[in-house]
């Protein structure tokens, strides 16, 4: 079972020196200059999904991240729902560019029009499947983490697939997040150390703010 921490509601009991941001101090970004790989972090789709996606923005910040962290040794653990998010972003991101349009719904089923989004998802399993070669890493299964789905729902207003990720930061032990979702900032500073892009820094520091506190 992994243990569901109670959202932050207070100082009590905590240990804060008197100028210390919880906001910045546990929100940091990855592209910055001085950025140090930690010794293990959990790893989000959006991250490895934006490599595979040369013409969008924040390509290169999350390559270079990923060539960090094998440069390094850093363990990166994952949920194997990433492997599957990850296929179902690369073939709709090709899909969209072969049907523009409300006609993507139906002519999805298409053979003319499957021939892009297969070739683009066969792409991506091939460089996922480099990375993993080059990566140190630990995959968890969806199976070990589901039943402290629900509970993290109700705790933080989580998706579903949120709380999956989230669930497998808790159980590895592992206190570092590599993510450019905002919405994990809602998770206790205590449990979860967010590494985002320069361009999201502010957006997710303004999140956890309102939701943990200063």
């Amino acid at each position: 079972m992994v243990p569901v921490p109670t959202p932050f509601d207070g100082e009590d009991g905590i240990d804060v020196p008197v100028k210390f941001d919880r906001r910045r101090a546990t929100v940091v970004a990855f592209d910055a200059r001085d950025w140090e790989p930690p010794e293990a972090v959990v790893i989000d789709t959006n991250v490895i999904a934006e490599t595979m996606l040369p013409d969008e923005p924040e390509y290169a910040s999350c390559k270079a991240v990923l060539g960090q962290l094998v440069e390094s040794g850093t363990v990166v653990v994952f949920n194997r729902l990433l492997e599957l998010e990850l296929w179902e972003v690369v073939y709709e991101h090709a899909l969209r560019r072969a049907v523009p349009g409300r006609d993507r719904r139906l002519r999805r089923f298409d053979r003319d029009v499957r021939s892009g989004p297969a070739v683009a998802l066969a792409r991506a399993q091939a460089l996922w499947n480099e990375l993993l070669d080059d990566l140190t890493w630990e995959r968890v299964e969806i199976r070990e983490v589901a039943d402290a789905v629900p509970d993290l729902m109700r705790a933080y207003g989580l998706q579903s697939y949120d709380a999956v990720h989230a669930a497998t930061l808790l159980a590895s032990g592992v206190t570092d997040m590599v993510t450019r979702d905002a919405g994990f900032a809602v998770l206790m500073p205590e449990d979860a150390m967010l590494h985002t892009t320069r361009r999201r820094l502010s957006r997710t520091r303004a999140r956890r703010r309102d939701a943990c506190g200063g």
